[in-house]
């Protein structure tokens, strides 16, 4: 999986966020599988209570998809 042909813009800069650099290269298994854990992560890291998780869920489920099915 090459993440800057095979991610949007959107997805990318999520990455981006959290401290994944983004190249035009064909990326490992491990590295998808280390991605998915800081998406993870990030989304359990935020609150329930204002909404933020919600929010943390809907911008990252494409982004997780997209990855574990790559990852496999």
């Amino acid at each position: 999986m090459n993440f800057k042909i095979d991610l949007t813009k959107k997805q990318q800069n999520i990455l981006e966020q959290l401290d994944t650099v983004i190249e035009d290269r064909t990326y490992s298994k491990d590295e998808i599988k280390q991605c998915i854990d800081k998406i993870g992560t990030y989304i359990m890291s935020q609150s329930s209570k204002n909404g933020d998780l919600s929010k943390a869920l809907s911008e990252c489920s494409g982004l997780m998809d997209i990855l574990m099915e790559n990852e496999n």
